[in-house]
């Protein structure tokens, strides 16, 4: 058998990014950053005011108080948006919007709760009586305050957020190169697999795989692209390998490759020079990885086994690298903490146990509880979900006692 580390080490083995993509702002959500981004424009553009108010001096105002204010003839009126250049001439004030161009002359804003005017929709007033005196520079934003033009905003590498789109487009950009989304097909495997939901026959399961890759795939941020479901056929199988991998970066095959007389995927799989192992995990332990030629084109096909828990714990620790790597993301190792078992279970002999576990967090530390009383049951899957994270249980113990020591994985 071959280790965890090993066989992930294979199966990341030439897995590069997607090539890079010019897109629109609002096509890059969830992607990858391709190359840093530099301000094209300064933010703010332009000084502006903060504040609904009154440009003025400051020197014009300094006497104002609330028991006797400065009167000022109004001079003009500049909105948010407005492109003309405004001026405030010396003794004069220009009422102003928040985010409208500071007037020429004028160097602070006087807000209009400091002075005799009523907030809100209302004519622009012959005059103005102003009770705060204000400073130099009091309520407006300096041009470039935040950043400059040349400016390093964004960095290659980074995932586009909200918050990346924003400030994209603040400073000028309204389409960014990006590595795409991987592009993700699933095929389950077994002619005993039924629609969720549909009526079953003596020796028949609903196809529960299928529909939880989608959600692994599209919770990492990948696209899926193609479902299917193949039953125990070669030459069916083949057909839509070849159908998936038209509109997909990676394929994902789900069941057909243990042991038994009627796998598909191994079948096939050894056409295509695929590599089957066997890893010394539980659950999981029969896997298989390859290539598959579409149109010229190298897609990577990875096989996982049948049993749903088995599906959830490879997927975890080998699909998951596989998807940040095509995505242009540095993959996030998983990190392990201390916690105690909160009950007994028996773990599998010479292979390392990844347990579905729930974990209870208390002064004394975390205590984790499996999901199932059979720990390393793989086909126990309608418990999954109670599942916080995976227990690790080292190779060399076969049996762990509650209070024992483990490595929790959350998730």
């Amino acid at each position: 058998m071959i280790s965890v580390e090993d066989y992930s080490l294979q199966v990341t083995s030439g897995i590069v990014p997607l090539p890079a993509k010019e897109q629109p702002l609002e096509r890059t959500l969830g992607t990858t950053l391709a190359a840093n981004i530099e301000a094209r424009v300064a933010v703010p553009p332009f000084t502006n005011s903060a504040m609904d108010g009154f440009a003025v001096r400051a020197v014009d105002v300094q006497g104002a108080s609330k028991d006797a204010g400065v009167t000022l003839p109004v001079f003009a009126d500049v909105a948010a948006g407005a492109t003309a250049n405004a001026m405030t001439k010396p003794g004069f004030a220009t009422r102003i919007m928040t985010g409208a161009a500071l007037p020429e002359g004028a160097d602070a804003v006087v807000k209009v709760e400091d002075t005799n005017i009523a907030p809100g929709p209302v004519q622009m007033p012959d005059q103005v009586t102003i009770f705060n005196p204000v400073q130099p520079g009091t309520n407006v934003r300096q041009a470039g305050e935040n950043v400059a033009v040349g400016d390093l905003i964004l960095q290659a590498g980074i995932a586009v957020t909200p918050q990346v789109l924003a400030a994209a487009a603040s400073v000028g950009y309204g389409k960014l190169p990006v590595i795409p989304k991987p592009r993700v097909a699933i095929i389950s495997t077994g002619s005993e697999l039924k629609d969720p939901g549909s009526a079953l026959a003596h020796g028949q399961i609903p196809d529960s795989n299928s529909i939880m890759l989608d959600g692994l795939a599209r919770s990492l941020g990948a696209k899926v692209t193609y479902r299917g479901r193949s039953g125990d056929e070669p030459e069916h199988l083949e057909e839509m390998l070849h159908e998936a991998g038209g509109c997909a970066d990676l394929i994902i095959t789900s069941g057909g490759v243990s042991a038994g007389a009627f796998d598909p995927v191994k079948i096939v799989g050894k056409n295509h020079d695929f590599s089957f192992q066997k890893v010394a995990m539980q659950p999981g332990k029969p896997q298989g990885h390859g290539t598959i030629n579409v149109s010229g084109r190298d897609v990577p096909v990875i096989c996982l086994p049948g049993n749903p828990v088995s599906v959830y714990v490879s997927f975890v620790l080998f699909v998951r690298p596989i998807i940040a790597l095509l995505g242009g993301r540095s993959e996030s190792k998983l990190q392990a903490v201390p916690a105690l078992a909160g009950t007994s279970f028996k773990s599998a002999k010479n292979r390392r146990q990844y347990a579905p576990v729930r974990a209870q967090l208390s002064a004394s530390g975390i205590t984790v509880y499996p999901t199932h009383a059979q720990a390393s049951g793989s086909h126990l899957i309608a418990t999954l979900h109670h599942a916080t994270g995976l227990a690790v249980i080292a190779a060399d113990v076969d049996e762990v006692a509650e209070g024992d020591l483990v490595q929790y994985i959350p998730l």
